[in-house]
């Protein structure tokens, strides 16, 4: 594991080994077992982890080579052509913004964000780093029956999305769609909570 990453003490290698339950569910990501709302919880702590990252980088280097060996040559269309596509149907590509990432402590508190995360919200990981995000980024106008029903989701171990008015640092309001995961041991306790962020237009 990286030096200094804390996991709402959770650890996540010993001696520099990831332990036995991220190994497995690694496996389940790269073969494509794992469903997709756990999926989208665990690539915030794959982002969060610089050792996870390399071991999925080796476990899809070898389901890429197995694959290779088995499959016949994909056949690759003229590079031109997707470009082509657009202009006839008049569509440009548009820049997507970098989904930000939150990942929590069994209770809920921030132990990880990326960088878009502080971008959205202007608050650092030191600012965050183990309080619960509700207590900086919600205000007036953040409607509490929608934190009830992620609250209620978080107890319950369930995904949910949600949309709802956050406030940045700055007192400045903004809207998101969030998306909250649960990452379980074998026994259905949480280990993290996951929150991937999309600011609203």
């Amino acid at each position: 594991m990286q030096s200094g990453f804390d996991c709402g003490g959770r650890e996540l290698s010993i001696a520099g080994v990831l332990n036995e339950w991220l190994q497995d569910r690694a496996a389940d990501f790269v073969s494509g077992a794992m469903p997709a709302d756990e999926r989208d919880g665990f690539e915030v702590l794959v982002a969060a982890d610089a050792e996870l990252r390399d071991h999925l980088s080796v476990l899809q280097e070898a389901a890429n080579l197995a694959l290779w060996r088995t499959a016949p040559a994909p056949v690759a269309p003229p590079a031109e052509l997707k470009a082509r596509i657009l202009a006839a149907a008049g569509v440009l590509p548009q820049e997507k913004r970098a989904e930000a990432f939150v990942l929590a402590d069994a209770g809920g508190r921030v132990v990880w964000v990326n960088d878009a995360f502080t971008e959205l919200c202007g608050y650092s990981l030191t600012e965050l780093r183990g309080r619960k995000p509700g207590e900086l980024l919600q205000g007036p106008d953040t409607d509490p029956a929608t934190v009830a029903r992620l609250r209620a989701a978080q107890q319950a171990r369930v995904a949910c999305r949600a949309e709802l008015v956050n406030y940045h640092k700055d007192g400045s309001r903004y809207r998101v769609s969030v998306r909250l995961c649960p990452l379980l041991d074998e026994a259905g306790e949480p280990l993290w909570f996951t929150a991937r962020e999309r600011q609203l237009a």
